[in-house]
């Protein structure tokens, strides 16, 4: 498994630069953000309801920070600010190289979220921007609690319920993969969907609170907007990962023009007067601690 997992990271590293990394870098800061106000008030012993906090105030760093599923090590770069030294951990090294070139100051490895190559109660705080959601939870929830000490964070994001944008372009890109009657690529061993086990906030406490930690808040919301110049552009940021591109890329050439047309149609009536697409995906969030 962890082989076709670095396999679907490799075919997708070429493209994250050019059209990944803008809006996943706006929903990286915008979860920064929230865990400095977390960290900050955790610190004062003042962490009642982490969806509740004041925007003011100075945030004291902790020792040490990991950020799982770093990938190209946008997350990490902002948890710089709060955090004396960072360590990024991902499965795909095409991924890391790249965020060896952007974020020199940070300690990338690769490494298996199953079993981090870390000693118990290492760390302070643990951030996941979408990093968790190739793992398996019963396995890697437990393996986070095991890493982080005693009153130590976890502060992470993945998806939520789908968007009627995504609906969009997903619908519209099936029933294209229907009508050329397209053959499926070539299967891949992947875990199974982290949303086949974790589907709604109530499936994150639970799963959270059994793999050791002693507090658990969880909603669900878009918390951040994103803002793409036109549907083009958020087609190409779904196009760009490769579970999409690699059957994209089997259609003949005309097909792939027709099927840009389709879908740029389709999602022509989302957008603004000023013609940008504004995308609010529901998020769930969750802050945890050890």
């Amino acid at each position: 498994m962890l082989d076709s997992v670095r396999a679907l990271y490799a075919q997708t590293a070429a493209y994250y630069q050019s059209a990944i990394a803008q809006p996943m870098e706006i929903l990286a800061r915008s979860l920064a953000a929230w865990m400095a106000r977390c960290v900050r008030d955790n610190a004062q012993g003042t962490l009642h309801d982490p969806f509740d906090l004041p925007q003011r105030g100075a945030c004291p760093s902790v020792n040490v920070a990991l950020d799982v599923g770093t990938g190209t090590g946008i997350l990490a770069r902002y948890m710089t600010g709060f955090a004396r030294r960072v360590i990024g951990v991902d499965i795909s090294a095409p991924m890391l190289a790249l965020g060896e070139i952007a974020a020199p100051n940070i300690a990338l490895c690769e490494a298996d979220l199953h079993q981090l190559p870390l000693p118990a109660a290492r760390l302070d705080l643990i951030g996941a921007s979408f990093g968790l959601n190739h793992g398996v939870p019963q396995r890697a929830l437990p393996e986070l609690a095991r890493v982080l000490r005693p009153n130590g964070l976890l502060i992470c994001q993945e998806w939520g319920a789908m968007d009627d944008l995504s609906y969009t372009f997903e619908a519209t890109f099936a029933e294209m993969l229907e009508s050329l009657e397209q053959a499926a690529t070539p299967a891949l061993d992947l875990p199974d969907d982290w949303q086949t086990h974790l589907q709604d906030a109530e499936d994150y406490y639970v799963s959270f609170k059994e793999a050791g930690f002693s507090l658990v808040w969880v909603r669900e919301a878009p918390f951040v907007s994103v803002t793409f110049p036109s549907e083009r552009e958020f087609v190409a940021y779904k196009l760009a990962w490769a579970s999409r591109r690699l059957r994209f890329e089997m259609f003949t050439e005309n097909a792939r023009r027709v099927c840009l047309e389709k879908l740029y149609a389709a999602l022509a009536p989302y957008r603004a007067a000023d013609g940008k697409l504004l995308w609010q995906p529901p998020l769930i969030r969750l802050c945890a601690i050890r």
